[in-house]
């Protein structure tokens, strides 16, 4: 293994982390499992940094590896009998309090979580960065095609998840 120069991985890192950590926020709502996806992620960057740096841009990369990790620390989870959805803990502070977003944030954050996986992913790669289609593509592993499809069930998810009741609340 070539050893990796310390100040470009730092800049790669001070790049790519916190994007990634906002891709993982769309798809899972308890901070400590985004911290391990987010971590171990970066690690596989550093482990694979001769194929990482090579890469134009290393986006659907790391976001195809986000998305495995992120599997992995909630199989790790549930494996272990550990709930992952931090509405279900028992005295602990809302997901209000912990991400600091607004109330509409918060409820797309929540519909998008409830989508499957694949739709969700789809979604938020969409909403987080506006990605070309083709982009998303590379990132999921699939045909342009297949994402169309995820988003037009995603947006119709969405709509129903969201949707508005008779006096205008939200569900």
């Amino acid at each position: 293994m070539q050893p990796v120069p310390e100040e470009e991985f730092h800049a790669f890192f001070t790049r790519w982390e916190p994007q990634v950590r906002r891709f993982l926020i769309w798809l899972e709502g308890d901070l400590s499992v985004i911290d391990d996806a987010a971590q171990e992620t970066m690690i596989s960057a550093f482990r694979y940094w001769g194929r990482v740096c090579a890469l134009e841009t290393p986006r659907a990369w790391l976001f195809k590896i986000a998305g495995q990790r992120l599997s992995d620390a909630q199989e790790a989870r549930r494996r272990h009998g550990m709930c992952t959805d931090p509405s279900r803990f028992p005295d602990q502070p809302s997901p209000r309090n912990a991400i600091a977003l607004r109330e509409d944030q918060l409820a797309i954050l929540d519909a998008v979580r409830k989508l499957p996986p694949q739709q969700a992913i789809a979604i938020a790669l969409q909403l987080q960065y506006d990605l070309p289609l083709s982009e998303i593509a590379d990132i999921m592993g699939v045909t342009t095609g297949s994402v169309k499809s995820h988003l037009h069930l995603a947006r119709t998810g969405l709509r129903d998840l969201l949707g508005e009741a008779e006096d205008g609340e939200r569900r």
